[in-house]
């Protein structure tokens, strides 16, 4: 991502939340240009996914929308980058922090030895993420948790982005009027996960609008116990500090616990001595908002570069 994209992506961004009905305008043009109607009762509901798999979505909800015009892909470096540590890692343990309608954890097939782990606090999504598992082929090996993945159990204040279900968040309130302010339990990863992580390869995916820095600090046990990890996480340095945590100090946290790669013009910078400040030179923007990847291993380090420049 080049500083334009990273202006461009930071744009898109607070457009979307602070004029949310003009982007429902332009999803809903995309709706009719594919589907030649505006007619919920003719939108399905179902997107097959190139591996052939299906996600199941809710055809009246923005993102939901967005989905059906992109045939499930919204986020292609995520995508990319999860079916290609899959097939190349073979993991033990798939843990996904912020399933919302599933166009990760259900983008590509598990080897049978797998545990899959599917987290998601916005109970809505819920039949949309059951109906996707029970059509899996790995149904019997995906475990979903309604529940807000934290570094402590308590019951946590969660607002659902009733316009774009993927910024849901605990960590800050949307600038729009579209938001249901609900209640749900918070868990730490390390609480839920049954299998003993002792010596397994794990692969993880965090995008929780902000409150990454309290799910890894939930799960630090499991990835100390593990033999490898590789994770993948969103950073949003203003919704980091929204979520009452300084993106520096989260920094040097990911940087104290994993080797750290930054995307940057779409290839993946090594990250693990650079400050916030370093970033905001690096992207051109006091905020900065883009991808990580997190290993613990580092041995896979060059094959992950490898797996990672072609997303």
């Amino acid at each position: 991502m080049n500083k334009r994209a990273a202006a461009g992506r930071t744009f898109f961004f607070k457009m979307w939340e602070n004029h949310p009905r003009i982007w429902k305008l332009l999803i809903d043009l995309g709706i009719f240009l594919k589907y030649k109607t505006l007619n919920n009762h003719k939108i399905p509901n179902e997107i097959v996914l190139p591996s052939s798999n299906k996600i199941y979505v809710n055809s009246e909800e923005n993102r939901g929308r967005a989905l059906l015009v992109s045939n499930g892909m919204t986020q292609k470096r995520l995508t990319n980058f999860w079916i290609k540590a899959v097939n190349e890692l073979s993991p033990d343990l798939v843990i996904d922090v912020g399933v919302n309608y599933g166009e990760c954890i259900f983008s590509t097939n598990y080897p049978h030895h797998t545990h899959i782990y599917g987290i998601e606090a916005n109970r809505e999504l819920l039949k949309y993420i059951h109906r996707s598992r029970d059509a899996h082929l790995n149904k019997e090996q995906i475990k979903i948790f309604n529940v807000f993945a934290a570094d402590k159990e308590e019951e946590k204040t969660f607002y659902v982005d009733k316009h774009w279900s993927g910024t849901s968040s605990a960590a800050y309130r949307p600038a729009h009027d579209m938001i249901e302010k609900t209640t749900v339990s918070s868990v730490t990863i390390d609480s839920i996960i049954e299998e003993d992580a002792m010596n397994k390869n794990i692969l993880f995916k965090v995008d929780v609008e902000g409150y990454e820095a309290f799910v890894l600090k939930g799960m630090t046990e499991l990835i100390r116990k593990s033999a490898s990890a590789l994770g993948f996480i969103e950073f949003n340095s203003e919704y980091v500090e929204k979520s009452g945590v300084n993106a520096n100090d989260f920094l040097q946290f990911l940087q104290q616990n994993f080797s750290v790669y930054i995307y940057f013009k779409n290839k993946l910078v090594n990250g693990s001595q650079l400050t916030l400040s370093d970033l905001h030179k690096l992207f051109g923007a006091n905020y900065v908002h883009t991808d990580l990847i997190l290993v613990k291993d580092v041995k896979k380090q060059i094959d992950l570069l490898k797996l990672s420049s072609a997303s």
